[in-house]
């Protein structure tokens, strides 16, 4: 197979119609442009040049692979600066995915920022509960993931996935405006044993979390209505229909739903950004510094408002 070398010499020769003139711009010597062409000659069994003791005169051969010569030669210069920009963070991808609320509250922030200040990144974004996204994180499919984790239903990721923790998301009670507990800023779960519950479906890590949540207040939750849609629980408590748990990213503000946050501090929901460890991305850590960016408003929003907004 023809080398780069080869072809840069060809390519002077021809051009300059010395060898050298052509060593000269090559930083080699006439004898090592000289025995470069030989080689190609004798490799391909076609002569490339005419030589006399004054000149070197190329073939129609000789011409044909210098012009062959500069195209690939330039294709190789073009494949080295890609991979320098690669190399200095200019080129790249960045697939991300996201549960809804974190893909709602927290990506849109990162992925602008990427989309702005570098427009040769392939950014993508895939939205996916973790048992989807942290599979395709592991394949390879996507190159960050944001998962999240209740506080009391743990999870054990696989060994090759770093996981770096972006928030820490309180869990709420939404209960309707004139509820007897609506005053609450502050409950304690055993006080809601006796009310109808409004819940995601039963093979949910928010399910779990409910039952572990309620188990610990002594009862088991009366779920009457089940839903994967985000929005359809805070329609339901508004129409008096029943009580939810959501958490903190999953709020809005509404004067028709009266949110209580849970008492005990375990109660939470944990967000994390998960990575393959061995992926040497260059985007991955700018990425995450966005995302607790992002996560670090929202808990000085939580810090700085005299009230939660209501849940969505």
């Amino acid at each position: 197979m023809l080398t780069p070398t080869q072809l840069q010499a060809v390519r002077e020769v021809v051009a300059t119609g010395s060898l050298r003139i052509s060593a000269r711009r090559l930083g080699y010597s006439p004898s090592a442009i000289s025995q470069q062409i030989s080689s190609v000659e004798r490799a391909l069994g076609v002569q490339l040049f005419e030589r006399s003791p004054r000149s070197v005169r190329p073939t129609a051969a000789g011409v044909q692979l210098a012009r062959r010569a500069a195209r690939l030669l330039a294709e190789l210069e073009s494949a080295e600066d890609e991979l320098r920009s690669f190399a200095a963070a200019e080129r790249g991808r960045l697939h991300l995915g996201s549960f809804w609320s974190a893909g709602f509250r927290l990506v849109p922030a990162v992925l602008a920022e990427f989309l702005r200040d570098r427009p040769q990144v392939d950014v993508r974004y895939e939205e996916g509960d973790p048992q989807v996204t942290v599979p395709a994180v592991t394949e390879g499919r996507l190159d960050l993931a944001v998962i999240f984790e209740y506080g009391m239903v743990p999870h054990n990721w696989p060994d090759d996935l770093e996981t770096t923790l972006i928030l820490e998301e309180p869990l709420y009670v939404l209960v309707p405006t004139g509820h007897r507990l609506s005053h609450r800023k502050r409950i304690q779960v055993g006080d809601l044993s006796a009310e109808r519950w409004i819940c995601y479906r039963e093979d949910t890590d928010a399910a779990r979390s409910l039952l572990h949540i309620c188990a610990e207040g002594g009862f088991r939750p009366e779920v009457l209505f089940r839903t994967n849609d985000y929005n359809l629980p805070f329609e339901l408590v508004r129409k008096g229909l029943g009580v939810a748990i959501v958490p903190e990213l999953a709020l809005l503000e509404s004067h028709e739903v009266h949110i209580i946050r849970l008492a005990n501090p375990a109660h939470v929901r944990r967000v994390f950004a998960v990575r393959r460890t061995a992926d040497p991305n260059p985007f991955l850590d700018q990425a995450i510094r966005m995302l607790r960016t992002a996560a670090g408003t929202i808990d000085q929003q939580r810090l700085t408002r005299p009230e939660p907004p209501t849940a969505v």
